[in-house]
């Protein structure tokens, strides 16, 4: 309710198309609900990429990464945004939700208490929680499209595996690829951020609550 009220941005940590569309649509009614326009949020995934020139290339990066990567210690920061101890539960106990102040974000997937120790190694193989998507530039910019599509997202926030090469791999190989496509733009637009994200001038539109308090 508090985003649907006051938000502009959402960045969101989707697992699977089926539950990120789902949280993409209760964003969406929130604002209809306090009486915005389902748009005037935009809804933002973290995402891994791991690109290369081939497939086979793009899978071997991801075999090296891993190698260095600590899943136990992707858990341990886990545990720090949920605020649950995940060393208590032996490695196929099924780990039990308890609501907190934790990040609510972090949290929703361990509602259905079908998540376990090894099922969270797994997912932070890499070190983090968020999807990974391997392959060639054109695979990538596949999976990109079609996360749009069936989501309804409006967009990613990229993370990085390995810094720079992780923003310098999708810089150098996905965008030129999505450019050619169309989906990813060739040249910044004037004006606010707040312009180019809503292609609408840069004050609250009338109908968020931060325009009360206009001067």
């Amino acid at each position: 309710l508090f985003a649907g009220r006051h938000a502009e941005c959402v960045f969101i940590s989707g697992q699977n198309k089926p539950s990120t569309k789902a949280q993409v649509g209760k964003v969406r009614a929130s604002a209809v609900a306090a009486g915005r326009n389902p748009e005037d949020i935009k809804v933002f995934m973290g995402l891994n990429v791991i690109v290369a020139e081939t497939e086979e290339l793009a899978w071997k990066k991801h075999a090296e990464y891993r190698s260095h990567a600590s899943a136990e210690a992707g858990v341990a920061h886990f545990s720090a945004s949920t605020a649950i101890d995940f060393s208590q539960y032996e490695i196929d106990e099924p780990i039990q939700y308890v609501k907190s102040n934790a990040i609510q974000s972090a949290t929703r997937n361990l509602q259905n208490n079908d998540w376990t120790r090894r099922k969270l190694l797994d997912q932070h193989a890499l070190g983090g929680r968020y999807i990974t998507v391997v392959g060639s530039p054109q695979q990538v910019a596949d999976d990109l499209e079609s996360w749009i599509a069936e989501t309804g997202l409006d967009g990613f926030n990229l993370t990085r595996i390995v810094t720079p090469e992780s923003y310098v791999d999708f810089i150098d190989l996905v965008i030129p690829e999505l450019q050619r496509r169309g989906s990813y733009k060739t040249a910044y637009d004037n004006g606010t951020l707040r312009e180019k994200l809503f292609q609408r001038e840069a004050q609250l539109p009338e109908q968020h609550t931060g325009a009360a308090y206009r001067r």
